[in-house]
C-alpha cells in the first residue's frame, strides 16, 4: 500500500524498492523517489495527468522552492477533493506562479512579494483577486505541512471590482426571450430549468427523470455539495412536459449528449443572441434570486431554493429589494411636505 491511487511497491532483482504506475488504458509508469519526495510527487502528477514521463534528472525542482511545492500540492489529498474545474481553474495560476517565481523559496517568500504580484495585475482587479485566493490556499498548504511558519496573504484584502459580477436579467428581457423561444425548445426549455430552479447552468445540465421524486427535484449540488429538494413550479413542469418520455437527460446536445460547460455557454450564448438580450446562465440565476427576494421571501427561503451556502451571498437581493422599498414609503412623506410647502406658500402670498 501506498496511499496514492494506482500505485503499488515492488523490490526489483536488484532489491531496490520501486514505485510504478498503472492504470487501465495508460503506459505503465515507474516513479523516481519515495512518496513524500518532491520528485516522487512530481512524477506521480504526471503520471495521473497523462503528460510525457519525465527522464531522470531531468527537470527536477529543487526542494524548498515554489515548483517543488506546486508538485507537492498536485499530489496531496487537499488537491483530490477539489472539484476538476476548481483544478483547472486554480491550475492555471499555479502555473503562471511558477513560470514566473519557481524557483523562489517558500520560506523567503514574504507580503511584499504577495504584493508585487498582485500590483502586476491591479487593473484586472478579478484576476489579482483570484490570483491572492489561489496563493492562500497554496501557503495555507504550505503551513499544514510545514514547509513554512506562517501565510505571507494572510491580512492582504481583496481589490475593489468595478462590475458587480454576470448581468441580472430584467422582466423586459426575460419576456423577450420567451417570445423568441416557444415551448417544447431545447432553449426553451435550458431558459425554464435555470430560472425556475435558480440553479447554475452545472447543475441543470445534469438534471434529469431520475431526479424527479414526489413532484419535486431532488438533487445533490455539483458546486456546493448542498443537498436541495424543490418543488417543480407549473412553468417549468408544462416545459418538462415536452421532453420525449423516452429521454433521461431534459438538455442534451445536438449530437444527443450531455452538454460540456462551454458548449451549453457558446449554444446558449447564441439563443441569447437571437432573443436579442444580453443576458447569461449565470444572469438568470440571479433573476431567479431576485423574484423571489421581491416577492418578499427571507433570505432563509431564498437560500433554500438558491443553495447559497451564507446569508451574506443573498443579501445582495434583499437589500435592494428594501431599498425600493423603504424609498417608495419615503416618498410619501416628501409629498406630503411638498404639499404642506405649497399651501404655506399660497396663504403667504395672499397675506400680502
Amino acid at each position: 500500500m501506498t496511499g496514492f491511487a494506482n500505485v503499488t511497491c515492488f523490490r526489483d532483482r536488484h532489491g531496490k524498492v520501486r514505485y510504478r504506475f498503472r492504470r487501465k488504458g495508460c503506459a505503465t509508469v515507474y516513479l523516481r523517489g519515495k512518496p513524500g519526495d518532491p520528485e516522487f510527487a512530481e512524477a506521480y502528477t504526471c503520471a495521473t495527468q497523462g503528460l510525457k514521463k519525465i527522464e531522470p534528472g531531468a527537470g527536477r525542482t529543487k526542494p524548498g522552492t515554489i515548483n517543488a511545492l506546486a508538485v507537492a500540492f498536485y499530489a496531496s489529498a487537499e488537491w483530490r477533493q477539489l472539484k476538476p474545474a476548481t483544478q483547472k481553474h486554480y491550475r492555471g495560476t499555479i502555473e503562471r506562479l511558477r513560470a514566473s517565481r519557481g524557483d523562489f523559496g517558500v520560506r523567503g517568500f514574504q507580503p511584499r512579494h504577495v504584493l508585487d504580484l498582485r500590483d502586476r495585475i491591479a487593473d484586472r482587479p478579478a484576476a489579482a483577486n483570484n490570483l491572492i485566493k489561489v496563493l492562500r490556499a497554496l501557503m495555507d498548504f504550505a503551513v499544514a505541512r510545514g514547509w513554512r511558519p506562517d501565510d505571507p496573504t494572510a491580512g492582504i484584502k481583496a481589490l475593489k471590482t468595478a462590475t458587480a459580477g454576470h448581468h441580472t436579467w430584467s422582466e423586459a428581457e426575460i419576456a423577450a426571450f420567451e417570445a423568441t423561444w416557444a415551448i417544447g425548445t431545447r432553449e426553451r426549455l435550458a431558459f425554464d430549468l435555470m430560472l425556475y430552479t435558480v440553479q447554475r447552468s452545472g447543475d441543470v445540465r445534469q438534471m434529469g427523470r431520475q431526479h424527479i421524486r414526489d413532484g419535486r427535484l431532488v438533487f445533490t449540488q455539483e458546486k456546493t455539495d448542498a443537498p436541495l429538494s424543490l418543488p417543480i413550479l407549473p412553468s417549468l413542469k408544462v416545459s418538462l412536459d415536452t421532453v420525449p418520455a423516452t429521454q433521461m437527460l431534459f438538455l442534451q446536445s445536438s449530437r444527443g449528449v450531455a452538454f460540456t460547460a462551454q458548449g451549453f455557454a457558446n449554444w446558449f450564448g447564441e439563443a441569447c443572441r437571437a432573443a436579442g438580450v444580453p443576458g447569461t446562465a449565470h444572469g438568470l440565476r440571479k433573476a431567479g434570486c431576485t423574484r423571489l427576494a421581491n416577492a418578499g421571501h427571507s433570505e432563509a427561503e431564498i437560500m433554500a431554493w438558491s443553495g447559497h451556502q451564507t446569508a451574506k451571498e443573498v443579501q445582495r437581493y434583499t437589500r435592494a429589494r428594501d431599498q425600493k422599498r423603504l424609498a417608495d414609503r419615503a416618498s410619501t412623506g416628501l409629498n406630503q411636505e411638498h404639499e404642506m410647502a405649497t399651501q404655506t406658500q399660497q396663504v403667504s402670498h395672499l397675506d400680502r
